[in-house]
């Protein structure tokens, strides 16, 4: 999504090589010209050049630490403070330091320059906070420190227009990685999220079929031992289902695929509906209007919502008898209803299956995609079937078509 790390490298390298050639060239310049031999600066432009090379160079090719980098570059700036500071004192007591232009070289400025860049991108924030004034004050005084006149006045303008430039590119850079950087968590975000929807939606509803077979078994093993069989059989296609869906799971974490890649329709719910276990009760499903056209996502997540519902009342509906899940496509919108007869558990787990208070982390997390979508899901007390006892209860999706893209 943010370019390859092969086209990253290459850029890095194609930007190392044009500094180098820019310093050289700066470097070149100044040896032609005889600024690093004048006998007035001595030694210490030499110096001050030395150090701001030995900071420089490294950095053109190598990516140093945040911290030493920017603790390197307010060392060079220290450096090159001290020296302009030794110029101007040399200057005033009568040394033959009597032009401006023997008070910098071209090298040095540049060299600073692009340290006041680099640092704004990548050095560390206590470092770089110390030097970035430390080299824009070294890269403006210099021409300053033996004369103000308008010849120094014009190159310290222009060095200040350069390094501002260059502190502000810095910056922007600084400030790019660093959305980038919270974009690509958030990517990584949501993806965790949807991978612990899928965990929850698809394996807890096998899980709970297992667990629901295994107690059916133990009941009836001492009363009818012949329908053993049948339920362990039971329990070994739904354990095989589950193992299907994680493989599906992580195969998807380990290529980046789409594990719910599908053809439209509604064949997956209705096999999901045929091979629901609900002890004791009937699962009925109804279908109208076109659903033989219902878009892959839409059918994707019906079928997720059903699959939370039909686990939900497996868990917590006691005492019921029937249930339904009836869908209604239209061009528009389809919509999902599943009502079952259940009653109210004594600890309140169905009520809290809305997935508000407290409970029901399927459907929340389920209402979360389809508010994604521009849909809606509730689930509460079915209004035909509710009593005083609280029987009957039913889940709603309702989903426009298209959907809205869903961010995964």
């Amino acid at each position: 999504m943010f370019g390859s790390p092969r086209a990253a490298a290459v850029g890095r390298f194609a930007g190392g090589a044009l500094l180098l050639c820019v310093l050289g060239l700066a470097l070149l310049v100044d040896v032609g010209a005889g600024t690093l031999g004048n006998p007035g600066t001595g030694i210490v432009l030499y110096l001050s050049t030395g150090v701001a090379g030995a900071v420089v160079l490294p950095v053109t090719g190598i990516r140093l630490p945040g911290g030493l980098l920017a603790w390197a570059a307010c060392g060079a700036a220290l450096v090159s403070l001290a020296c302009s500071a030794w110029l101007g004192v040399a200057a005033r007591d009568g040394s033959s330091l009597d032009k401006a232009s023997d008070a910098y070289a071209l090298f040095e400025p540049t060299a600073l320059i692009v340290l006041l860049n680099v640092t704004a991108r990548r050095g560390s924030r206590a470092g770089t906070v110390a030097a970035l004034p430390l080299l824009m004050t070294a890269v403006v005084l210099r021409p300053l420190v033996i004369e103000v006149d308008e010849g120094s006045s014009i190159v310290a303008l222009l060095l200040t227009l350069v390094a501002s430039g260059a502190l502000a590119a810095g910056l922007t850079g600084r400030l790019v990685a660093v959305s980038r950087r919270q974009r690509e968590e958030q990517i990584r975000l949501e993806q965790r999220l949807a991978f612990a929807r899928d965990l929850h939606d698809f394996v807890a509803h096998h899980i709970s079929g297992i667990v629901v077979q295994a107690q059916g078994a133990r009941a009836v093993a001492a009363k009818k031992p012949q329908a053993v069989g049948d339920a362990l059989g039971l329990i070994e296609s739904t354990g095989a289902e589950a193992l299907t869906a994680m493989r599906k799971m992580v195969g998807a974490l380990r290529e980046d695929t789409d594990p719910h890649t599908r053809a439209p329709g509604t064949d997956g719910i209705r096999a999901l509906v045929d091979d629901a276990v609900l002890p004791g009760a009937r699962v009925d499903f109804t279908e109208t209007g076109p659903a033989g056209e219902l878009p892959a996502d839409a059918a994707h997540l019906v079928e997720r919502v059903v699959m939370e519902a039909l686990t939900n009342i497996r868990k917590h509906a006691r005492g019921c008898t029937a249930a339904r899940v009836s869908l209604d496509v239209s061009r528009r919108r389809v919509t999902a209803l599943i009502t079952d007869d259940g009653s109210q558990a004594d600890d309140g787990s169905r009520g809290a299956q809305d997935g508000r208070t407290g409970g029901g982390y399927g459907l929340r997390g389920l209402r979360e995609v389809a508010d994604a979508a521009g849909g809606t899901l509730t689930a509460g007390p079915a209004p035909d079937t509710a009593s005083d006892t609280g029987d009957g209860w039913q889940v709603v999706l309702q989903l426009p078509l298209p959907l809205r893209q869903v961010r995964r």
